[in-house]
Order: C-alpha cells, then structure tokens, then sequence
C-alpha cells in the first residue's frame, strides 16, 4: 500500500540509544530511539554499504560501525568527506506503544 505505515516494533522494544534493524518491503530499515525520540533511515551506509545497525548513537548521530562515518538520524547527512551522500531517511510515528515506519518518503518531506 503506497504511503502507508507499517508496525515496525514496539517502544518497549528499543531504549534511548539503541537501534535495531526491520526488514520492510525488501529494504533494511534501522529504526533508533535518540532519547525517546524514534528515528528511521535505511540500514546502509553510504560510503561503504555496511550495515549501521550496532552503530553509536550519541547527540542525534549514529556512527557507520566499519568506518565511524557520523550520519544526523534526522536528514540523513552525513558529516566529513565520507558522509557526502545521506543516508534515506522515513517518517515514523508512534501510535500507542507501537512505532510505524513509511517508506514512500523521506522524513524530512513531511510538512
């Protein structure tokens, strides 16, 4: 179903920090909680296409565990010569104690 969300995982699921991957459609999506606020981007690195989950997540930030490449968990952008391509990224919502991701646009188009 175009532009809908789908039941990802459950807030209980992910504390403040953590991070776990969901596979959605095909795609591997990694789903963060920074601080009680729940994040979405694909689950790839941009510079070298290894996974981010494992990943640091500090200050809204998660680090590429292969190379330490910092990507903002909000735009996607990346930080230093290679995070010069971002990351996609999805809007989430919470409903109840479930979190939803959609897929069909990055979050940041959302108004």
């Amino acid at each position: 179903m175009e532009n809908a969300f789908h039941q990802v995982i459950s807030v209980e699921e992910l504390a403040p920090g953590q991070s776990k991957a969901v596979e959605l459609e095909g795609l591997s999506v990694l789903v963060c909680n920074v601080k009680g606020e729940f994040l979405a981007v694909e689950n790839r690195c941009t510079h070298q296409a290894s996974e981010l989950e494992g990943g640091r997540i500090r200050n809204g930030m998660i680090s590429c565990p292969l190379h330490g490449v910092m990507f903002d968990l909000r735009t996607g952008c990346g930080r230093g010569p290679l995070g010069k391509v971002p990351l996609r990224t999805f809007a989430v919502q919470v409903i109840g104690d479930q979190v939803h991701v959609r897929l069909t646009e990055p979050a940041e188009a959302q108004a």
